[in-house]
């Protein structure tokens, strides 16, 4: 009997000689899936070079949280690289400093999001005050989002001990770099860290809220109402970004509360494990869901993406000797190309005349017929620096005689 209690007691459980097992590959599948959104995500960005010009602020805004959601992808892929298959060879250094760069990626996302609804609230609740955000505005916005929040971390990570200042401090290069990390069993920490993501999702869910009420009352009201098309636009990108943040909502609050949840209620390790996985699932199943909302619901974007698959059967086309690719533009994009109007710079336009063969013998013959008609031969260089007698003004020396030479009377 007492021998059959020491071996229960040295013996692990069932689900604990599992944990090492499901761990492996709960974190082949998260990498399988970071790789996927990573894929999906560049592939978006590869075709926002073919966006119509001017690109607006929505539109700008929605390609920077591509941008965040791939490197967000990129660094959740070199977390589970060098946490699970690569643990024991690197330095747990280079482990907080890529949790560094996700948080901050993560971080960048929000504040992205953030701004779209912003954008949208102004130009909806106050549309005066709409010219207020420009491109430039946008540009700095974008490069703030990214810089703050990395700098903030990695001054939480250093200024907390147990981070990158656990002994030995800052070795990077070596095995034993940051050995004794203890950062994450700082409540403080935690709190530090999960409050601001709360605080960006309460906001953003206000300020939609906000939006909904509004729209609401201008559809009661006889004499705030506008036209049909504007209202069709705004509710669609209305839908549009409130896809955004719901799938913002469902990625970004379970990863928060799974970090503050052993602070709050006492979990086993196995119930931390499956919490943790879960979560993680949802993060990045957001990185992939914005992707799709993007194409399907912008035209914008599915416009881009058209013109890079088309390009690129083109080229293939070309390059194989099979015969041209149809290049018709489909219906779905007829009326958004009448209703738009690209104002491309020279470089964009001269690149993309060098891309296109065709658009390119276009533009040369459209130019040489604007410049000399059919009709009129063109000039040749000896009479080019010649110019026509001009009607001189009549004066009295020389109209007061008929062409006779004789005086008039």
């Amino acid at each position: 009997m007492n021998s059959t209690t020491d071996e229960e007691v040295v013996t692990p459980s069932a689900a604990e000689q599992g944990w090492p097992l499901f761990l492996t590959f709960s974190a082949v599948g998260m990498t399988a899936l970071s790789t996927v959104a990573l894929i999906v995500n560049l592939y978006l960005l590869i075709c926002s070079r073919y966006l119509r010009r001017p690109i607006g602020v929505n539109l700008r805004l929605c390609v920077s949280l591509t941008a965040s959601d791939a490197l967000c992808a990129v660094f959740y892929i070199l977390t589970f690289l060098v946490n699970v298959f690569f643990r024991g060879y690197v330095s747990d250094c280079i482990s907080l400093l890529l949790e560094v760069c996700k948080l901050s990626t993560f971080t960048a996302s929000v504040f992205t999001l953030l701004a779209l609804a912003l954008n949208h609230y102004v130009g909806i609740v106050y549309p005066l005050q709409r010219n207020a955000i420009t491109p430039k505005t946008v540009k700095s916005a974008i490069i703030i989002a990214y810089l703050i929040p990395l700098s903030a971390y990695l001054a939480l990570f250093v200024i907390f001990p147990g981070g990158l200042r656990a002994n030995p401090g800052f070795s990077i290069v070596s095995l034993d770099g940051c050995r004794d990390t203890t950062i994450y069993r700082n409540s403080v920490f935690r709190c530090t860290l999960v409050a601001p993501f709360i605080f960006f999702v309460i906001l953003i869910s206000f300020l939609y809220l906000h939006i909904l009420c509004h729209m609401r009352h201008i559809a009661k009201d006889p004499l705030l109402k506008t036209n049909n098309k504007s209202k069709r636009t705004n509710r669609k990108l209305l839908v549009t970004l409130m896809l955004l943040a719901g799938s913002a909502c469902v990625g970004w609050l379970p990863t928060s509360l799974n970090f503050v949840m052993p602070i709050i209620l006492p979990m086993s390790n196995q119930a931390r494990i499956y919490a943790g996985f879960i979560s993680q699932t949802l993060h990045v199943g957001k990185l992939l869901a914005d992707a799709f909302i993007y194409a399907s619901r912008l035209v914008e974007i599915r416009y881009a993406m058209w013109m890079f698959n088309s390009n690129f059967c083109s080229y293939l086309s070309h390059f194989t000797g099979t015969k041209n690719y149809d290049r018709n533009v489909p219906q779905e994009f007829v009326r958004y190309l009448s209703e738009t109007k690209e104002n491309r710079s020279m470089r964009s336009k001269r690149v993309k005349s060098e891309m296109d063969p065709e658009s390119k013998k276009y533009v040369h013959h459209r130019v040489t017929s604007q410049r000399f008609p059919a009709t009129q031969p063109k000039p040749s260089s000896l009479s080019a620096s010649h110019r026509p007698l001009q009607h001189a003004r009549s004066n009295p020396t020389t109209s007061n005689y008929n062409n006779n030479g004789a005086a008039k009377l």
